[in-house]
């Protein structure tokens, strides 16, 4: 990949992007989603309603989200926080293109993201920092591979 900058006469504050190749493949479609998610500021810290109180919690510390039941779990580097919402509102707030969903209830963020082990029937199992771990199941593992570049 070949990057470079161009001094051009634009009004204040605004940049202009051209992405460039012979086709348009899967890795300018990875290039071209990096820059519109770029545009959407991503919160460094989010805040959830607890049964202590309002508990905030830096994005990058959230190892992976899971739904049980009613309660929404959120694992992080210190500890396991419960509350309650829908994974598909959290993702929405969280705004950050490491963030997957691997399931109908769970979302890793790919950077506490070790390995994946085969697992049975297609799926996959995520292995996380610090021990975590959970099912990648079988209609996410295409997806999550292709995030991954894999």
């Amino acid at each position: 990949m070949k990057v470079e900058f161009i001094t051009k006469e634009m009004p204040d504050g605004e940049v202009e992007v051209t992405v460039a190749a012979a086709e348009k493949n899967q890795q300018v479609a990875r290039v071209i989603n990096a820059l519109s998610e770029l545009e959407k500021s991503s919160p460094e810290v989010l805040s959830f309603k607890t049964e202590e109180g309002i508990q905030l919690i830096k994005i990058k510390d959230i190892i992976y989200i899971d739904v049980s039941e009613n309660d929404l779990l959120i694992y992080t580097k210190q500890e396991l926080m419960v509350t309650k919402g829908r994974l598909s509102k959290v993702l929405e707030r969280i705004k950050n293109t490491n963030f997957v969903q691997v399931s109908k209830h769970a979302a890793v963020n790919i950077n506490h993201l070790d390995r994946l082990e085969n697992s049975f029937s297609g799926s996959m199992l995520a292995k996380l920092s610090q021990g975590n771990e959970t099912m990648v199941s079988r209609r996410y593992v295409k997806k999550l591979i292709e995030h991954l570049g894999v």
